[in-house]
């Protein structure tokens, strides 16, 4: 290959797909996946020219969320590619997730001939009205000189504010047209490049108002969510948590805002609590940070009491009082936030942080208690395998710079639940932007394409493997050394718990077939494992860890008992009326 080849500023006559390429690498894109199709040939053609790492998937919706995942680890956007038509459309439940989760991504897709558009052109289709709702922004590349701009212009939308997914769109006519780009219009927004681009910071006004109400609380409580990973704040937070003595809850996506191993964890609050929920509603003063507090968060909203002072620091200043009302909104990036909160109040240090020892202490007591009373579903014995021993054995075998994966359902329920990061960081990644099953495979991929040599760990459920088990092939030829549990109850398992406790037991297409998805995983090329013993369990992971040059699937074979498959600890479901969310 020659070096004018390699080169990503060329001062020739390109294509614009060669000239989408050469923007992409000079903004150190991540590796993309795709499945192409003529409308994007040209820019296929560069992708090798100019050094990029591009893989096809088998599903765009997969190409999606194995992009959400690298830039939850990496911080970087992701990026993903789709044909016209129903390449595009695909990717709608992946765009969906980024965007309610705040993810960096660029989503890449080809269009119709503008020439020949809406003539009945092959798998034409309303595609940008389809997915516009489904990004931050749409971008159609309309002029062929402009396309450098309006790449640096996706990423840089994706990466500041509030991050999330932006869409490219290319027509056929300026992907394959060419034109002499000038060689000073070819560069990177360099500060877009990661998330955040630019950080906000709350007023100075407000930030004293929230000093003095966290000044004078006794009993304070931090509720994070996932904006304190988007912004980088897990090291501020902690910080912040120990040096006031303040107590800190989290949601699925915050889980490592705070080490969960930290006294001052409380860990999930909301629809599963620990001890969390107990804490929030003896509270005197509430500091959220990152979390738009939606129904998950406020357990259908009937959290938090409204009686407590709440400061809600957030990046979207339209989410500040939506959910719950706020005393003191603080808009602003949730490191910026915090640090000057932090910087407010430093004055008061010292006096806060002994005043509430005591607090502290009862926090840690209460905790110790809460895994005393938990330690035999922890240490079950009982087959087929109880979940909590599962997630046990996760805490027990994946190290603290390991990175957990959990898809939609029952995966995240548990997991969220039960596993702990040990280190401040995400190290736990929930697709609960849009909580759709079939994320943990195509998510584990991303992840560890994110995280090079750190072993990633995905939990899935046999529903939403069988959506995804295709991607198997594509994990085996990217040589992923990934491992995925297959949480296998042979069936649409909340689906099925909740018609049980609310239905009776009167069961309608809950039930999947018996299978042995080691033997399956054998036949795409990867090791399988099945584990029928839970003292296997430990064994079979670690196995799977230290495989890093192919992917490998653990078999989980669990309970098939539906009053047993809802993910409290103690196995049993309270008193619910139809129409509850118990789960």
């Amino acid at each position: 290959m020659s070096e004018q080849n390699l080169s990503n500023q060329p001062t020739r006559t390109m294509s614009g797909g060669r000239a989408l390429a050469e923007m992409l690498k000079l903004h150190n894109a991540a590796p993309m996946f795709g499945m192409g199709g003529f409308q994007l040939l040209p820019f296929y053609d560069a992708i090798g020219d100019v050094g990029l790492l591009h893989t096809l998937i088998n599903d765009e919706r997969c190409g999606a969320f194995a992009a959400d995942a690298f830039a939850r680890v990496s911080g970087r956007p992701g990026v993903c590619d789709a044909t016209l038509g129903p390449g595009a459309t695909n990717l709608a439940t992946g765009l969906v997730e980024s965007l309610n989760a705040g993810v960096p991504m660029v989503a890449i897709t080809g269009d119709s001939n503008r020439e020949y558009s809406w003539k009945n052109m092959t798998q034409e289709s309303k595609q940008l009205e389809i997915l516009g709702p489904a990004v931050k922004e749409v971008i159609r590349v309309e002029v062929i000189q402009r396309l450098p701009e309006l790449v640096r212009r996706a990423y840089g939308v994706a990466t500041s504010g509030r991050a999330g997914p932006v869409l490219l769109d290319v027509p056929e006519d300026i992907a394959h047209g060419e034109y002499d780009f000038p060689e000073d219009d070819l560069h990177a927004d360099l500060a877009a490049m990661a998330m955040p681009a630019y950080r906000s910071r709350p007023a100075k006004d407000d930030l004293a108002r929230a000093a003095a109400l966290l000044a004078k609380a006794k009993r304070p409580i931090i509720l994070a969510g996932g904006g304190v990973h988007l912004s980088g704040g897990q090291a501020a937070l902690t910080a912040f948590a120990e040096r006031f003595n303040i107590p800190v809850a989290h949601t699925l996506s915050g889980k490592g805002a705070i080490p969960c191993t930290h006294t001052l964890c409380l860990g999930l609050f909301g629809r599963y609590s620990r001890i969390a929920n107990d804490i929030l509603e003896s509270s005197d003063c509430i500091l959220v940070v990152g979390c738009k507090m939606g129904e998950i968060a406020t357990k259908r909203y009937t959290l938090p009491p409204r009686h407590i002072p709440l400061i809600h620091l957030e990046v979207m200043a339209e989410e500040i009082g939506r959910c719950v009302p706020a005393d003191v909104p603080l808009w602003g990036d949730a490191k910026a936030g915090i640090e000057d909160l932090e910087a407010e109040m430093a004055d008061s240090a010292s006096g806060q942080h002994t005043a509430r020892g005591e607090y502290a202490a009862e926090i840690a007591t209460r905790m110790t208690n809460w895994r005393m009373e938990v330690q035999g579903r922890l240490t079950s014995g009982e087959r087929p395998v109880n979940m909590a021993r599962m997630c046990h054995e996760l805490n027990n075998t994946l190290p603290s710079n390991g990175i957990l994966v959990a898809d939609g359902g029952f995966a995240a329920h548990w997991t969220g639940l039960l596993c702990e990061t040990k280190t401040a960081g995400r190290h736990y990644i929930a697709n609960r932007g849009f909580a759709s099953i079939g994320y943990g495979l195509p998510g584990s991929m991303g992840a560890q394409l994110a995280a090079s040599d750190r072993p990633v760990v995905g939990v899935t459920g046999d529903g939403g493997f069988n959506m995804m088990i295709g991607e198997l092939d594509t994990a085996a030829r990217l040589n992923s050394g990934l491992t995925i549990l297959v949480v296998n109850n042979a069936a649409s398992g909340y689906v099925k718990a909740l018609q049980q406790a609310q239905f009776g037991g009167r069961f309608q297409s809950s039930d999947l077939n018996e299978t042995n998805y080691a033997n399956v995983a054998e036949n795409f090329g990867c090791q399988g494992i099945r584990v029928e013993d839970p003292d296997e369990l430990a064994g079979a992971i670690r196995t799977g860890m230290a495989e890093t040059g192919r992917p490998t699937v653990v078999d989980v074979v669990v309970t098939r008992d539906p009053k047993k498959m809802l993910p409290g600890v103690d196995n049993r479901t309270a008193p619910i009326k139809k129409g509850d969310r118990v789960a």
